[in-house]
C-alpha cells in the first residue's frame, strides 16, 4: 500500500513539474550539497584546476551554463582545450579561463613539465586527449587501453603558478568549491588550500590516480583540517567542512 502511494505522489509531482517544462533528476548527495549551500552564499566561488574542455566528463559544466552566480577560475595547461573553453564561455564575464598549471605545492618554479597525448594523434579513443599530467607513468599506465600509447606521448613545458596566487590575482574573497583532476597531482593541489583566504567548504578532487599511501595521506590530510570525505564517481573524492 505503501509504495503504491508512493508511486501515485511520484506521477503526480512529475507531471506537474513537466506541465511547465522542467524534469525532476535525483541529484547525487554531493550534488545537493553544493547546492544547498550555494542558495544562501551567492555569489558562489568555484575554483577548477584541469578544467580540459569544459565538457567530457566534466561534473560542474551543468552549473556553469545554469548558474550565473558561480563566479568561477577554471584553469587548464592544453592549448588546444583553453581555446575550447575561451569559445564556450566567451559571454560569460563570471568565468575566467586560465592558460596554466598549477605548480608543486611551496615550489617557485614558473614551468611545469607536462606529458600529454599528441594532439596530432589519431585512431585513438575519444577521451585519450584527457590524459595529461606531470607524471609521465600515469599516461602510460593507459596502455592496457591504448596499446601503442608511448608513440604518441607528448612532453610539453607549460607555465605554472601556485593555486594561492591565482584566486589572489582574481581578488575572491574566499573558495567556497575547489575541484581538482590533474591525473595523479591532485594531492599536490589540495595541500595548497593553506595558502587560500580560507579553507574551501567543498573539495572534489580525482584519487583514481594516486597510489594507495597518497590517497591515504590526502585523507589524512583533510581530515586534519575538518572535512568529512566520501568517495564518488569510482575515482573522485568528495569533502566538506564540519
Amino acid at each position: 500500500m505503501m509504495a503504491s502511494l508512493r508511486s501515485i505522489l511520484r506521477k503526480s509531482l512529475h507531471r506537474t513539474i513537466h506541465r511547465f517544462g522542467f524534469r525532476l533528476v535525483r541529484a547525487p548527495a554531493f550534488e545537493r550539497a553544493i547546492l544547498n549551500w550555494e542558495l544562501d552564499h551567492q555569489p558562489f566561488y568555484f575554483v577548477q584546476v584541469g578544467a580540459h574542455n569544459g565538457i567530457t566528463s566534466d561534473p560542474f559544466h551543468r552549473f556553469l551554463i545554469e548558474n550565473l552566480a558561480w563566479e568561477s577560475i577554471l584553469i587548464e595547461p592544453q592549448g588546444p582545450c583553453v581555446k575550447t573553453l575561451r569559445s564556450i564561455y566567451a559571454d560569460r564575464e563570471n568565468i575566467r579561463i586560465e592558460h596554466a598549471a598549477i605548480g608543486p605545492a611551496g615550489s617557485e618554479q614558473k614551468s611545469l613539465t607536462m606529458y600529454k597525448i599528441s594532439d596530432s594523434a589519431v585512431g585513438l579513443p575519444h577521451w585519450a586527449n584527457q590524459l595529461a599530467s606531470a607524471r609521465r607513468e600515469v599516461i602510460a599506465s593507459h596502455k592496457d587501453r591504448i596499446e601503442d600509447i608511448e608513440r604518441w606521448i607528448q612532453v610539453e613545458e607549460v607555465p605554472c603558478v601556485q593555486l594561492g596566487q591565482l584566486v589572489l590575482k582574481h581578488q575572491f574573497p574566499r573558495v567556497d568549491l575547489l575541484a581538482s583532476d590533474t591525473e595523479g597531482f591532485d594531492f599536490e593541489i589540495v595541500q595548497q588550500i593553506d595558502s587560500l583566504p580560507s579553507l574551501p567548504r567543498f573539495i572534489y578532487y580525482e584519487h583514481l590516480h594516486l597510489g594507495k599511501q597518497e590517497y591515504a595521506r590526502s585523507l589524512g590530510f583533510l581530515h586534519d583540517r575538518g572535512y568529512r570525505t566520501e568517495a564518488v564517481n569510482n575515482g573522485d573524492t568528495f569533502a566538506q567542512l564540519g
